[in-house]
């Protein structure tokens, strides 16, 4: 139970929490901004706790302990407790947003050349776009929503206006701005109503607290914003959560609620792996019926008696008294615990070899097949949240570093999940076994296959020399 003074604006959700219970004041329909009045103390007990179980924060055994914070008021910051504080729900968080941009994608254009597309990757690179954009989905993927603004020079005093392409000239861009929902980004009630616009049904206008310290919006046109939600809901849900998505942590939080509490008995029972039953005559009368003074002598008499006990094991009683020592088995425990394991990580959508760190298990077990699933999302993930970001992002980039959009701008994501030497070679040589017995057979001329190896060499990374 700790004090600690609140003196910053925060938006709170009055239905949804995870960790705490706090009252909440009634929400009334639409989007708003409730502002915690300043120094105001606030008192709460919080993390991970289980009062009747006497876990976590209110047990009396060595092996309790956990992440304490006061002051909580929202459930963005009990989310953002969660993963400062929880190494499941981080990596949950921070492996699929890195695993989403770490393969990175390839542009290409017949209108521009290596030295054009060396000098878009150099303005990439200053700007570090890549990071920015990991950023973006990887509070997405925390609090159900995040932005990146795009930064262009001379239009510091026209946020609220549509963007307009043709007036970036070159050098303009100046990289991004990611901010998530903590920063109090409050989407506009009117909605985008152009048919052709990407933003068809989204809100029009973002309002950003772009200082915590005090309550200082700025809107922000859509057209100048990339646009990041966490998990998808249905319409009437994302209407009523302003937009955004979910939060990554909602869906899997009872699986991984239900592995601590594992692991923190587990803990528990490392300590009262051996346990002594001291027997003292007339101990349950005296502590029944004894007086006051009985009672603190009887406890007195225990640490006492604790406290004599030698490093060789000698432990000094009454004639009396007597000690019994009893141990405690913990065959079946790692496969209880590894039962919990496996729901964190279907529930997390993460194959457990990569969530937990975990060799696979079984007979001729590689985890080859739960790997595939993963990169598989990964893909789909990437269409998802990476594509209309870049789609919305380039154009923007190549104005300000060519002076013009090619027509046949084309993005292709990289292969995230990388083969072994040995499976690439065996692909190479099926490849080329297949086009040679085309061309053999006279289905295709030599001209049509050298094409088809070069194209296929292109996806695999082999027979650059190809023309």
């Amino acid at each position: 139970m700790n004090n600690q003074s609140i003196n910053r604006p925060t938006t709170i959700d009055p239905e949804r929490s995870l960790f705490v219970d706090i009252p909440f004041p009634e929400k009334k329909p639409g989007p708003q901004m409730i502002t915690v009045p300043a120094q105001i103390t606030m008192m709460a007990n919080d993390g991970y706790a289980n009062q009747l179980a006497s876990l976590g924060a209110s047990s009396p055994i060595m092996s309790a302990g956990t992440f304490v914070r006061s002051g909580l008021t929202s459930l963005t910051e009990e989310l953002a407790v969660a993963y400062r504080e929880c190494a499941i729900a981080k990596r949950i968080i921070d492996m699929p947003s890195e695993d989403i941009t770490r393969a990175w994608y390839t542009l290409t254009s017949a209108q521009v050349d290596e030295t054009d597309l060396n000098n878009l990757k150099a303005v990439e690179a200053k700007h570090i776009i890549k990071q920015e954009l990991t950023n973006g989905i990887r509070w997405a993927r925390l609090f159900g929503g995040a932005i990146a603004i795009m930064i262009i020079k001379g239009e510091e005093d026209r946020m609220d206006q549509p963007l307009n392409i043709n007036t970036i000239k070159c050098g303009f861009f100046k990289g991004l701005l990611v901010a998530d929902l903590t920063q109090g980004i409050t989407p506009s009630i009117e909605l985008e109503d152009d048919l052709d616009d990407p933003d068809f049904g989204l809100p029009k206008y973002y309002d950003i607290n772009m200082e915590m310290g005090e309550l200082r919006t700025a809107r922000i046109h859509h057209s100048r914003v990339l646009r990041f939600t966490g998990r998808e809901l249905p319409h009437t849900e994302t209407v009523r959560n302003s937009f955004w998505g979910a939060s990554e942590l909602e869906h899997p939080w009872d699986e991984i609620r239900r592995y601590l509490s594992t692991c923190e008995n587990i803990a528990q029972l490392v300590f009262q792996a051996n346990l002594i039953t001291l027997k003292i005559g007339n101990f349950g009368s005296d502590l029944a019926y004894g007086s006051d003074r009985l009672k603190q002598s009887v406890e007195q008499t225990v640490q006492q008696e604790n406290r004599m006990r030698t490093s060789y094991g000698v432990q000094i009683l009454g004639a009396e008294d007597s000690m019994e020592n009893h141990s405690y088995s913990f065959t079946g425990i790692a496969d209880v615990k590894e039962s919990f394991m496996i729901d964190v990580a279907g529930a997390a959508e993460i194959p457990a070899t990569k969530l937990f760190g975990r060799s696979p298990q079984g007979m001729n077990a590689t985890g080859e097949e739960d790997l595939r699933n993963y990169y598989d999302m990964i893909a789909q993930q990437q269409e998802r949240m990476l594509r209309p970001a870049l789609e919305k992002l380039l154009p923007i980039m190549a104005m300000s570093c060519w002076g013009f959009v090619p027509d046949d701008l084309k993005i292709v994501f990289n292969p995230v999940m990388t083969r072994s030497p040995e499976e690439s070679a065996r692909i190479s040589k099926d490849i080329a076994d297949e086009i040679i017995a085309l061309v053999n057979s006279g289905l295709i001329t030599i001209e049509e296959g050298r094409a088809e190896l070069a194209r296929r060499g292109k996806q695999l990374g082999n027979w650059g020399n190809i023309a």
